[in-house]
């Protein structure tokens, strides 16, 4: 009975959220990179996933996203062939990276290069390197099933709280879409916490690779921050009114999966569920690919968000020099140009042009300014040009 009343709480939220403009702004995607020499990150369109198709999914519009700006193609059969499933390498002293990399190869299609390895980077953090051995140009560094990615479609057809988020999805809540994802890897996470078998917690390895709390490895980000932080750094400045914006769509969103966590995770306390929320939804803002998706009739297409695992351990640079191609099966990511050895590979979040993100809003959303080595406190507490 409990659980009934509960869902019907969580029925009367979202109602609740439906008819308010809090958080009501476009996600088109979240960190990480990629395109021609251009760097214009483009969102990627997609045939729904179709798995007799293999179709490559493509650049349509210019925004936030991943992926090369090409018609559909088929790949080539015998390039597919070729790709076995790698060996079991040590890529990584890393462990938890470590443990993400034995999961992704169990699965039988999923390829990484012997030459791909991770280590930190002088930028802050992990990244992806090439080995004592580069790659040259179009070669493959890895490609990652879809199986392993988290997806739009984990949360709606999830057991314990799907029926919620399709209806998220038909009412057309507020950044729906996020809400969908981080709302699905919090449960989860809260669940894997309690497990004795985390295997039973299907991207278990992959959320054990990626920060949940402020400072884990660097992270930190406006929904961290306390309101008093807020206002005292960020009041005066251009990021004051998306920060709040931001701030106000994870509130609705704790709300929302308080009431629907709570008869998942029953010994969860309410500030145990806002922490969790908080971290998926910087996980999802900073980690996250949009992607323009097609119904299977051409009817409609519609923005979707994706976690990439593997992918999102490089760091950004405007001027990338690896190229990711996303099939509807699997991702690759491929050399763009030579790389030498013991070299850093890189992949482009957004394009550095203020005409598309200004930086201001690098931060906001992504919790980082390219180019930047300075901390944010102190670029705020200095008044600089970037947010003043």
């Amino acid at each position: 009975m409990m659980a009934v009343l509960l869902l019907l709480s969580a029925v009367v939220t979202l109602l609740l959220l439906q008819s308010t403009d809090v958080g009501a702004f476009v996600f088109v995607g979240s960190t990480h990179r990629q395109q021609p020499r251009s760097c214009s990150t483009s969102i990627l369109f997609a045939k729904k996933k179709k798995k007799a198709t293999q179709q490559r999914r493509t650049a349509a519009i210019a925004g936030k996203g991943f992926g090369v700006g090409k018609s559909l193609t088929t790949p080539n059969p015998q390039q597919q062939q070729s790709l076995k499933p790698s060996a079991l390498i040590a890529h990584t002293e890393s462990q938890m990276h470590a443990t993400l990399i034995q999961w992704l190869q169990e699965h039988p299609t999923t390829f990484i290069s012997p030459k791909f390895t991770i280590k930190q980077s002088k930028l802050g953090g992990y990244g992806g390197f090439s080995s004592t051995s580069g790659f040259a140009d179009g070669e493959l560094i890895f490609r990652i099933p879809r199986e392993c990615c988290v997806t739009q479609d984990d949360a709606l057809r999830d057991i314990t709280c799907g029926e919620i988020f399709q209806l998220a999805k038909i009412k057309r809540v507020p950044s729906y879409q996020m809400l969908l994802l981080s709302g699905f890897i919090a449960k989860e996470y809260l669940l894997s916490k309690r497990m004795k078998d985390k295997s039973a917690i299907k991207h278990w390895a992959y959320f054990q690779s990626i920060p949940w709390v402020q400072n884990q490895l660097g992270q930190d980000h406006v929904i961290f921050w306390s309101q008093e932080k807020v206002e005292s750094l960020l009041g005066e400045s251009l990021a004051y009114n998306d920060a709040l914006l931001i701030r106000k769509t994870v509130d609705s969103a704790i709300r929302l999966m308080k009431d629907v966590i709570r008869p998942i995770v029953e010994d969860a306390d309410d500030e145990e569920i806002e922490e969790a929320v908080k971290g998926a939804f910087v996980i999802c803002l900073s980690r996250s690919f949009a992607e323009e998706v097609e119904s299977d009739d051409g009817a409609t297409v519609e923005i979707e968000n994706a976690l990439l695992p593997l992918l999102d351990v490089l760091q950004h640079s405007n001027d990338p020099n690896t190229s990711l191609e996303s099939y509807d099966d699997y991702i690759l990511l491929r050399a763009r140009g030579d790389i030498s050895a013991d070299e850093e590979l890189f992949h482009c979040y957004q394009e550095e042009r203020d005409d598309v993100i200004p930086k201001h809003k690098f931060f906001t959303r992504y919790g980082f300014i390219p180019g930047v080595r300075a901390q944010v406190v102190e670029l705020l507490e200095n008044k600089s040009s970037i947010f003043f």
